[in-house]
């Protein structure tokens, strides 16, 4: 312990108390808290509950009898939810020959509610024919591969359904004789027999897995089944260009599925990589609790894992640490989590009230304080910090060892926004001054308006979301630009690379409203690394973002407000349909928010305290001090 003096003490049981009180005051009523899931997350896979839970099986009603077109197609989307027996309700509705025919192809256009439905419909002069034109907003799409895409707002649902009358008889039923292949559900629909899963892939360089969510059906059939026979089909359209499977293309592995236990079956390469081709499976698996054990047949051969936990090295277990060397959290489970108090930097590894006080300053200058941060991050290894100085014009960093120095990485710039990715590359914000509207183009002198700027880095400088540019240190050395792509028009207010490196999840502001979005990292065969193809998260639920962080691989926690009402700490997945779920609220004035797996969350406040929390009621104030962050 260093002898200076420790930063701050726990308060203890009274501020336990007044941060419970303030929590419910703040949330207006701590009975109307959400409360969905632990407060801890692991570090993916695994699953607090039964996946099959709150599962509600519909009883659907068919058609009517005397039904007119307009209800026939009410009644149909009433009860397309049920996927009982290859949609035996759904086809209850429809002409013999569509019955037999109808094969929808996996996607889901998903509608609001019915009462927001409006349906129009035509008879045919001679009685025999109809059409019924479906419009609504739509709220999102699910894609074959599984993918839950939000849509923008205002986007209009509009489909059209053809019927006709029975054997052509003018006195017969409605029935529908053709309809888009497309599932059509309301948002209440998918909630009920939909669930979100993780599919497990590799980073580019392999040192980390990427959760890949995808939307399935509930259903009596084997979900176990489904599951792997999707991860090695191959990840879904929009993650694809980030990631590596070991897998090989093309390949559809034989599934049995016996109780608790499943046998995969692959032919392929004789120089599979096994641990990796393993750790996808026990990943996945994890999220299925009735599946203890799986066994890896590669060209007929069982595979063994013999450090695996199984009860024979072929029989390994899915929740075994062995899988941990490619964690999808991408770090150690016993991490610290840093802060600053009087311009050094100290770091804790336990949050317990009664161990605190045994926080220490970082060693080296940084720790020292011999150079004032405005702001930092720390490499995943926690051998490394980067920070921002004072006023944001350099950008530093400085190993965590006694006698290390500070170096200046980049400089001569507006820096705002760094983190960390599990390979040691840091990723760097940078505030540029735009085009002055006044200025003349045919100035002589001035430069083309598509000529590529050097900075004062070594990099170059090309057109980056509204002033702003994205700096990629590899190694947290080599200076490379990294394209931002989708987001004209927006700026960028907050950046966090996840710690697989594999996705950002995205702060933007746009006409003064700020935008949750997620986008994924790809680097090109040339080298040149880009950002893009981002997907907006909880777009109808927070008013304002003030704040984000990596709480797992599959969730962020931010900063922010629903329905105008006061700042609270959100968790935010990015499965894209899980609504957010309340944290509970820090103190008045917080300011940062930060997560990591499997550890408390911790907020900084802008009085110069750090608050923590095990519990979405329960934020204590645990030392005196400023933006806590964990490694990231």
């Amino acid at each position: 312990m260093s002898d200076v003096a420790s930063p701050g003490r726990w308060r203890r049981a009274a501020s336990t108390m007044a941060a419970g009180a303030l929590a419910c005051v703040s949330l207006g009523a701590c009975a109307s808290v959400p409360m969905t899931g632990p407060v801890i997350p692991g570090e993916g896979g695994d699953t607090s509950g039964d996946p099959y839970g709150s599962y509600v099986r519909l009883l659907p009603a068919g058609p009517q009898p005397g039904v007119e077109p307009e209800g026939l197609i009410n009644g149909f989307l009433q009860d397309m939810g049920s996927f009982e027996d290859d949609h035996k309700a759904a086809r209850s509705y429809m002409l013999p020959e569509m019955s037999e025919n109808w094969s929808p192809d996996g996607s889901v256009q998903v509608f609001a509610d019915l009462d927001a439905v409006n349906l129009e419909s035509e008879v045919s002069a001679d009685g025999l024919t109809a059409t019924v034109r479906l419009l609504s907003n739509e709220v999102a799409s699910i894609d074959e591969s599984g993918k839950y895409v939000p849509a923008d707002t205002g986007t209009v649902l509009e489909e059209t359904f053809t019927l006709a009358r029975e054997g052509g008889d003018p006195e017969g039923e409605w029935r529908i004789q053709d309809l888009p292949e497309e599932i059509i559900l309301s948002r209440l629909d998918v909630e009920r027999t939909y669930r979100p899963f993780n599919l497990y892939y590799f980073n580019p360089d392999g040192t980390a897995l990427v959760p890949d969510p995808v939307y399935l059906p509930v259903s009596t059939d084997q979900l176990a089944d489904r599951l792997l026979r999707k991860l090695a089909l191959g990840p879904t359209d929009w993650l694809d260009p980030a990631v590596t499977s070991s897998f090989p293309e093309g390949l559809v592995p034989e599934v049995e599925v016996d109780s608790e236990r499943v046998v995969i079956s692959v032919m392929g390469p004789t120089d599979a990589d096994e641990y990796s081709m393993g750790a996808q499976i026990a990943w996945t698996l994890r999220q299925l609790p009735e599946i203890q054990e799986f066994t890896l047949r590669i060209n007929g051969e069982e595979v063994g894992f013999p450090q695996a936990d199984g009860e024979s090295s072929d029989r390994p277990r899915p929740g075994s640490d062995f899988w941990a060397r490619v964690s999808p959290g991408a770090m150690s489970p016993d991490v610290h989590a840093y802060f600053t108090h009087e311009g050094q930097l100290w770091s804790a590894s336990d949050w317990e009230p009664d161990t605190f006080e045994d926080a220490e300053r970082v060693p080296g200058p940084l720790g020292a304080g011999d150079v004032q941060l405005d702001r930092f991050a720390v490499s995943l290894d926690e051998s490394t910090v980067a920070g921002v100085t004072l006023g944001g014009g350099e950008v530093v960093t400085s190993f965590t060892s006694p006698g290390a120095e500070t170096r200046e990485v980049l400089a001569d710039g507006v820096f705002t926004d760094l983190s960390w990715d599990v390979n040691g590359n840091l990723w760097v914000v940078e505030e540029i001054e735009g085009p002055d509207p006044e200025e003349d183009p045919d100035d002589e002198g001035a430069p083309e308006p598509d000529a590529v700027q050097p900075d004062g880095a070594g990099g170059t400088r090309s057109p980056a979301p509204e002033d702003t540019a994205l700096w990629l240190l590899r190694d947290g050395d080599e200076v490379v630009e990294a394209q931002v792509t989708g987001l004209r028009g927006h700026t960028l207010v907050h950046f966090r690379i996840s710690r697989d490196g594999s996705r950002a999840a995205v702060v933007t502001e746009r006409d003064g409203e700020r935008l949750l979005q997620v986008g994924r990292v790809v680097e090109g065969e040339d080298g040149q690394v880009s950002v893009g193809g981002f997907i907006p998260l909880a777009q109808q639920e927070l008013d304002e973002v003030t704040g984000i962080s990596w709480r797992s691989s599959d969730q962020l926690v931010v900063l922010g407000s629903r329905d105008g009402g006061t700042q609270q700490a959100l968790f935010v997945a990015l499965d894209g349909g899980t609504p957010a779920a309340s944290a509970g609220a820090p103190g008045a004035g917080t300011v940062t928010i930060t997560g990591a797996p499997g550890q408390p969350l911790l907020a900084g406040s802008d009085d110069g305290n750090v608050w923590a929390s095990n519990d979405p009621l329960n934020w204590q104030v645990v030392v005196e001090g400023s933006s806590p962050t964990y490694p990231g």
